[in-house]
């Protein structure tokens, strides 16, 4: 199996789910007829085992980045923390541009 495209971690995604489809399918036909189902084998490219690497890696770090949330914290309690106008509204509208070309 070949995974191809842009989003690497979408098709691992697709992969799991259609294993997990799979298996639920074979073990509801076996059920059903009596009999053990026909296995199949899969075998992952290494740059797929890697993509499920990273993949396992991202989810297992937090949503929140705590110490940056209480430094920004500790800044604005000091009075220290200055907003740049001009970098936030670039930046919304590089996202806006790039969510239009998508």
């Amino acid at each position: 199996m070949k995974i191809v495209g842009d989003s690497g971690l979408a098709n691992v995604d697709a992969y799991v789910r259609n294993v997990r489809d799979r298996k639920r399918v074979d073990s509801s036909s076996s059920e059903r007829s009596g009999n053990i189902a026909s296995k199949d084998e899969v075998v992952l490219s290494n740059e797929a085992k890697r993509i499920q690497q990273a993949k396992e890696g991202i989810d297992s770090l937090p949503d929140i980045r705590k110490e940056k949330v209480d430094d920004i914290r500790a800044r604005i309690e000091r009075g220290d923390y200055q907003v740049d106008a001009e970098k936030i509204a670039s930046k919304i509208i590089e996202e806006s541009l790039i969510y239009e070309l998508s």
